[in-house]
């Protein structure tokens, strides 16, 4: 599962004077129903050795590692991914890959060090949440972050059973049994109240709505405002089908939320406040460290212009507008604003609805002020 601490890894990690070739591929069999993904990534090699100038040792090594990705492509099966990540520097025999179910833009790039730029962008944009599986006498809880899901832990009590016959000790002995089960409860929402800790989110998967109703009892109240809904499942489902229901779940409630804050950005926007709609807007929105959040089509690319001096970027204008001085010319500008807009601490969300995407020309902002 992909997190901070790969990326550290990753971060620090070189193996200079030699360079380390990445390369973003996106191998989903809906976007790439013939296997097309083969083909851009000969484009992607083409450019590249068009514009190649190394020597020597370097120039050998970078090669091979052009041909180790090209023999990857071309022999192995990715799976279930829909974007793979494929990092190698040949010369000290290293390699390194990450199979995702997020869909991120192809990109190849040879550098000092591997190129994490856009998976720091999907860990920001993204948030963890938590499903927990309730049973009276066991509960399973799992974590689901950007497609994959691991069980975190599985609580256990021994509990009771229901006594038989009637009379008194039948009433004392439901009492304890029904004690023993809020115990358990209790200790599955402890489990959780550790765990969350900042913007995760909780999904309920619902055995019998009596277990549901008595964990909410005994769920802290802070936790309550971060449940987005529930999935009937069995505890112990196979973890294909959990994981794809739980995927559903969050797909859904993400896709709703998008569609909310892109309702708020048009009417915020067309009343004249805080809100800009469009490349040129959000580029001068960025510069000028005004932008809370970013919105943004998350196959959006836009060539342009960037200023040496400042940093402005601009999709069209040739000139800096805050410089005057002659901008230079970026095949893509919209990681390099994503990336400013980060470092001045906006928050990131990504559009992966194309029509929803051009309700606000690919990207949007709301801003500080």
């Amino acid at each position: 599962m992909l997190s901070k601490e790969i990326l550290k890894e990753l971060g620090n990690f070189s193996l200079q004077p030699y360079l380390i070739t990445t390369l973003y591929l996106n191998v989903s069999p809906l976007s790439n129903p013939k296997g097309e993904y083969k083909i851009i990534w000969k484009d992607l090699k083409k450019n590249f050795l068009e514009s190649l100038n190394l020597e020597g040792e370097i120039k050998k090594s970078v090669l091979s590692d052009l041909e180790y990705i090209e023999n990857l492509i071309d022999q192995v099966s990715f799976g279930s991914a829909n974007t793979i990540v494929l990092m190698s520097c040949s010369a000290k025999d290293w390699r390194y890959q990450i199979p995702l179910y997020p869909i991120l833009k192809n990109k190849l790039v040879i550098d000092k060090d591997p190129y994490t730029r856009p998976l720091s962008y999907l860990i920001t944009a993204n948030k963890p949440y938590y499903l927990v599986v309730l049973s009276r006498g066991d509960a399973r809880v799992f974590k689901y972050f950007i497609g994959e899901i691991r069980e975190e832990g599985e609580i256990k009590e021994e509990i009771p059973k229901k006594h038989k016959q009637g009379g008194w000790e039948a009433s004392d002995w439901q009492r304890w049994h029904e004690t023993h089960v809020i115990w358990h409860f209790k200790e599955v929402a402890e489990f959780l109240d550790k765990k969350i800790q900042g913007e995760e989110k909780i999904v309920l998967g619902t055995t019998s709505p009596k277990n549901t109703s008595e964990f909410l009892d005994v769920l802290p109240k802070r936790l309550h405002e971060k449940i987005i809904g529930e999935i009937p499942i069995e505890l112990d489902s196979p973890i294909n089908e959990i994981l794809e229901k739980t995927h559903n779940m969050i797909e859904a409630h993400e896709e709703n939320e998008i569609n909310d804050l892109i309702d708020q950005l048009i009417v915020t926007n067309a009343k004249g406040k805080e809100a800009v709609i469009g490349l040129e807007d959000v580029a001068h929105a960025v510069h000028q460290k005004r932008v809370r959040m970013i919105l943004v089509y998350d196959q959006f690319e836009q060539p342009g212009f960037q200023c040496p001096s400042c940093s402005f970027m601009s999709p069209y204008l040739e000139n800096c507008p805050y410089c005057n001085v002659k901008m230079e010319k970026r095949a893509d500008i919209v990681d390099e604003l994503i990336e400013e807009a980060i470092i001045n601490n906006s928050e990131l969300k990504y559009i992966k609805n194309k029509e929803l995407a051009e309700k606000i020309k690919n990207i949007g902002a709301f801003l500080r002020f």
